[in-house]
């Protein structure tokens, strides 16, 4: 009898220890906090490089979470991100979401700037039961992009002027070798 109820005790602690490593997992793991706030930002922008739980930054503070990323079905041009962001971050009416590099790694995060000290906060003035959106602003990285064109332009214009310089240069060169009497010619005029 007696080494049935050890048994059934130390049954019952196993199911309770097990229980409570299981609770304490899920609590461990969860991504964000209860109080964190559900913020949709639209990108017209590819965010190629971008998953679910990667970081959300403010001015390179961490403050958030990607929860999700999918094709906005309402206009398919733009891609719908709802990030998880900490309750006390200052996300105002003028703050402004862009992707950006994470160094030379290649991995993308959404970073917030933005937010007049002034200016009311987003949550203040979103109707009770929507989503507060944050306005996104094209990127650094698409913005050189679409600027590449012009820059190749200029780097060409460049390349034709220094061309003709050098020719000049080589065709007076090759001038001065057939007769060294040049450089010993003093400009008409001068005495």
């Amino acid at each position: 009898m007696e080494t049935d109820q050890h048994y059934f005790f130390e049954g019952l602690f196993i199911i309770f220890f097990s229980v409570a490593a299981a609770v304490l997992a899920v609590w461990l793991g969860s991504p964000g906090h209860r109080d964190d706030i559900l913020y949709r930002i639209h990108f017209p922008d590819s965010v190629s490089g971008l998953t679910a739980g990667d970081p959300v930054t403010f001015r390179g503070v961490d403050v958030g979470t990607v929860k999700s990323i999918r094709i906005d079905p309402d206009d398919t041009r733009l891609v719908l991100i709802d990030v998880r962001l900490r309750k006390e971050t200052p996300v105002k009416t003028d703050t402004k979401a862009s992707l950006a590099l994470k160094g030379f790694t290649g991995v993308v995060t959404i970073d917030l700037n933005g937010g007049d000290p002034a200016a009311q906060t987003l949550l203040a003035v979103t109707s009770k039961g929507q989503v507060p959106e944050i306005a996104s602003e094209k990127t650094g990285l698409k913005a050189m992009l679409d600027d590449l064109p012009k820059l190749v332009r200029k780097f060409s214009s460049i390349e034709d002027k220094v061309t003709k310089v050098v020719t000049n240069v080589g065709d007076l060169t090759s001038k001065v070798k057939d007769n060294p009497s040049l450089l010993l010619r003093r400009p008409e005029g001068k005495k």
